[in-house]
């Protein structure tokens, strides 16, 4: 059975991603893996100052840098076992039974390439700072082929969900892998169309028919303006708990929230993102 993954950094996202993750787990009866990646490239390494000690200095000096680059690296591995043993309590505790600990020496992508045979749903926080995962998260979303939940702070378990949909025959696929996806069974769908240009209407009408024939409460509306405030408006204005999308294609949709922009539009919304493959 594929896992759910979810990047644990101690990032002030932690708390939430941790929610998000036993809730995905739990939805979709699958094992919980809480992954780290101890990216030491990401830090100062202490060693580099040695080549600009002079050729008096004592040897016992370089001994004691590399002793420091050593400790570095035992409280690196100290805290991430302690951090990733803190979020494993915490989410058994949330009834969660099959989840486990992973620690990866290398980058975060390095480490997520390695493990994509087996990551069926990845949990990520949106942001943070140089140190932490959200800083790669573009790079991520580009390059890992299985569904992403990027979660903000005060992560909240949705009851009501929007699909970005463009009329393109890439929107159609993603309304089929909605259909099919059993992390979204129970939860009411909000069809939403951006209309720029075009006659969209029987593409989208094909996809509310084909929500609602599945047995899901759909709200289909058509909306005219930008696609990030106009998204964002709707789904403030119907307080709605999460946001779909694909993960691949060309359209607008596609390269405003994987393209350079993904990081404006979910530091505007409060709500999380999924991204179907």
């Amino acid at each position: 059975m594929k896992n759910i993954i979810a990047c644990i950094d101690g990032s002030n996202l932690t708390t939430s991603t941790c929610e998000a993750s036993a809730w995905v787990a739990s939805k979709m009866d699958a094992p919980l893996v809480l992954f780290h990646a101890l990216d030491h490239s990401t830090l100062p390494v202490v060693s580099e100052f040695s080549g600009q000690i002079g050729l008096g200095s004592q040897e016992e000096l370089l001994a004691e840098l590399t002793e420091l680059d050593q400790a570095r690296s035992k409280i690196m591995l100290k805290h991430a076992n302690a951090l990733l043993t803190e979020a494993q309590n915490w989410i058994v505790n949330q009834g969660v039974k099959n989840v486990s600990k992973l620690q990866r020496h290398g980058s975060l992508l390095e480490g997520l390439e390695d493990l994509q045979d087996e990551l069926r749903v990845l949990v990520i926080g949106r942001s943070g700072d140089s140190h932490s995962v959200g800083s790669q998260l573009e790079t991520v979303i580009r390059s890992i082929r299985a569904h992403i939940l990027v979660v903000c702070e005060d992560f909240l378990r949705p009851d009501s969900y929007i699909i970005a949909f463009d009329g393109s025959s890439f929107s159609e696929k993603l309304v089929e892998k909605v259909i099919l996806t059993p992390l979204l069974k129970g939860i009411d769908c909000h069809l939403v169309m951006i209309n720029d240009g075009g006659n969209k209407n029987e593409a989208f009408d094909k996809a509310r028919i084909q929500l609602e024939e599945s047995g899901i409460k759909v709200t289909a509306v058509a909306l005219t303006g930008t696609v990030d405030k106009t998204l964002i408006d709707y789904q403030q204005q119907h307080g709605i708990g999460m946001m779909v999308m694909g993960a691949y294609g060309h359209s607008q949709l596609r390269q405003f929230f994987v393209g350079s922009n993904t990081s404006k539009v979910l530091s505007n919304s409060r709500v999380p993102l999924l991204l179907i493959r």
